[in-house]
């Protein structure tokens, strides 16, 4: 089983293709994708989320908060719908 959690930093359109088709080509027994990444506090995301004013510098991120890569919303929602549609074994 391998865990994609498709929209960090850096990412776009071309590089999240190019993940979901090689994560295709392992065949694997079961994929679970999620999408964005967890921001947790005093990590190298969370300033980087900070710079990018995601989040604000006192932002406690008691609860849960993800980073996701702009210009892929909405696109990577449908992208991942449409992408699993006829893969049973990928979760989202």
């Amino acid at each position: 089983m391998v865990f994609l959690p498709p929209g960090g930093p850096g990412e776009n359109k071309e590089t999240v293709l190019e993940s979901l088709r090689f994560t295709d080509s392992l065949n694997l027994d079961s994929v679970k994708i999620t999408t964005g990444i967890r921001i947790y506090p005093y990590t190298a995301l969370a300033q980087t989320a900070v710079k990018e004013k995601m989040i604000a510098p006192d932002h406690d991120l008691l609860f849960p908060t993800f980073y996701m890569a702009k210009g892929l919303e909405p696109w990577l929602e449908k992208t991942i719908r449409d992408w699993t549609a006829d893969r049973p074994n990928w979760i989202t």
